[in-house]
C-alpha cells in the first residue's frame, strides 16, 4: 500500500470524530440554511477552512508553540465564542417568534456577522478560529494526520487536507440543505426549527462557558 494512500485512509478514518461531530458550527449550519439555502452551509464552510488551512500548517511547523498559546488563551477564545453564540441564539429566536406571530422574518438572524452571504462566511470563521476545542482536536486527535502526511513533504499535506476538508463542505452544506428543506415546508416548521436552533446554540454556550469557569476555579491539589 503505498504512503500517500495511508494518508487518505488515516484522514477519512480519524475526521468524522471532529467534521461529523455536534457542535456550534453544525447547528449554525443548519440555522443559515433555513435562511439562505445549501448556500450557507457552504459558504461557513469556506470560512471554516479559510480559517483551518493556515492554523493547520502552522501546526505543521510550530506545534509546541501553539499549543502553549491556545492553552494561554483558551479563557479568552472560549469567551468570544460564547458571546457569540448567545448573540445567534437571541437573533434566531427574535425570527422564530415574529414568523410564528405572522409577522414575518425580523431578518435580524440573516444579518449576523456582517449581513447575508458575508455573515455565513464570517460565521463559519468566527466559530473555528475563536473555538479552542476545535483548535486543540488538531493538536491531540487529528495530530497524526498531520505527523503522517509530514513524511511525504507538502505533497503529502496537501493530500491529507483534501481528504479532510471535503467533509467539512459536504457535512455543513447537507446540514444546510436539511435547513433550507424544514423552511420550505411553511411558516410553522420553519419558526420551530429556528426556536429549536437557537435553544441548541444556548446548550453549547452554556456547556462552554460551564466548562471554561470549571477549568478556572479548579484548585490543584498538593501531593
Amino acid at each position: 500500500m503505498s504512503s500517500y494512500r495511508v494518508v487518505v485512509l488515516l484522514t477519512l478514518a480519524i475526521t468524522p470524530s471532529g467534521a461529523l461531530s455536534p457542535g456550534p458550527l453544525s447547528a449554525s449550519a443548519v440555522a443559515l440554511g433555513a435562511l439562505m439555502g445549501p448556500l450557507g452551509g457552504f459558504l461557513a464552510a469556506l470560512g471554516h477552512m479559510v480559517v483551518e488551512l493556515p492554523y493547520v500548517l502552522l501546526l505543521y511547523r510550530f506545534t509546541s508553540t501553539l499549543r502553549g498559546f491556545i492553552g494561554r488563551f483558551k479563557y479568552a477564545l472560549n469567551t468570544v465564542v460564547v458571546l457569540f453564540l448567545l448573540y445567534f441564539s437571541y437573533m434566531l429566536l427574535r425570527d422564530a417568534i415574529s414568523i410564528a406571530m405572522g409577522l414575518g422574518g425580523s431578518q435580524g438572524s440573516a444579518s449576523i456577522a456582517g449581513g447575508g452571504l458575508l455573515g455565513a462566511f464570517v460565521t463559519g470563521a468566527l466559530l473555528t478560529g475563536f473555538n479552542a476545542y476545535f483548535l486543540l482536536w488538531w493538536l491531540t486527535v487529528g495530530y497524526p494526520l498531520i505527523e503522517e502526511s509530514s513524511k511525504l513533504g507538502l505533497k503529502g499535506f496537501t493530500v491529507m487536507y483534501v481528504s479532510h476538508v471535503w467533509m467539512d463542505f459536504a457535512w455543513l452544506t447537507l446540514l444546510a440543505g436539511g435547513g433550507d428543506a424544514v423552511r420550505l415546508l411553511g411558516s410553522t416548521p420553519y419558526a420551530i426549527l429556528l426556536g429549536v436552533l437557537a435553544a441548541i446554540l444556548v446548550v453549547f454556550s452554556l456547556r462552554i462557558a460551564v466548562t471554561t469557569f470549571k477549568d478556572v476555579t479548579a484548585v490543584p491539589r498538593a501531593g
